[in-house]
């Protein structure tokens, strides 16, 4: 009886050593995915890139500071056509040709806005001194050199070429050639900061 009575509290002994061992878990690998193409830096950092390819070119070519310069959008180079493009591509060809005309009238060129209107333009709620009609434009440059340029549509950005022309000649004065990450133009509340990588929350969640 005494062995038997042992035995059974050996077996329940067992059975609470058995039930309030914790369960056991198992560490799965955890995949971090570096965001290659993703940039913490603005469209004007790259801009900038650009223009000092550029324009370390012509330093010593005084004359071309002396004529004047236009600026047009940058177009895709298989169609060199904006029509039926997305917004935010449109947006990056017409800020890649505004801001590398910052570059310029920096860099102490005689640069032209070839949209300015005749007159300016008075709203109920603004003035517009610029127009992309024809008849409404001033028309009165003398622009003999046009800066402007290409760019051709990346898996994660832009491979951006610019160049300076001789209006007359049709020669390339200077060129330059850079990549643009595809991110430069999304807004401050779709890009979040995790560790060193950086991430997009659109619609369908987030995403490297």
């Amino acid at each position: 009886m005494r062995y038997l009575f042992a035995g059974v509290l050996l077996a329940l002994l067992g059975g609470c050593a058995h039930f309030s061992k914790p369960d056991e878990t198992v560490t799965l690998p955890v995949r971090q995915v570096t965001a290659v193409g993703l940039s913490p830096q603005p469209l004007g950092f790259y801009t900038e890139r650009l223009a000092q390819q550029l324009f370390t070119e012509l330093a010593q070519h005084t004359t071309i500071r002396q004529k004047q310069l236009a600026v047009s959008s940058f177009l895709p180079v298989r169609p060199l056509s904006l029509a039926q493009l997305s917004a935010q591509e449109v947006e990056l060809a017409n800020q890649l040709a505004d801001s590398m005309l910052t570059e310029a009238v920096q860099r102490g060129y005689d640069a032209v806005d070839i949209r300015l209107r005749r007159e300016v333009l008075l709203q109920t709620d603004h003035e517009q001194g610029f127009s992309r009609q024809l008849t409404a434009l001033k028309q009165q440059h003398q622009a003999r050199v046009l800066l402007s340029g290409t760019y051709s549509v990346q898996e994660d950005g832009f491979i951006v070429n610019v160049r300076l022309i001789d209006v007359d000649s049709q020669k390339v004065l200077a060129a330059a050639t850079d990549y643009v990450p595809d991110n430069v133009l999304w807004s401050a509340e779709k890009m979040r900061t995790r560790g060193n990588y950086l991430y997009r929350s659109d619609r369908i969640g987030e995403r490297p």
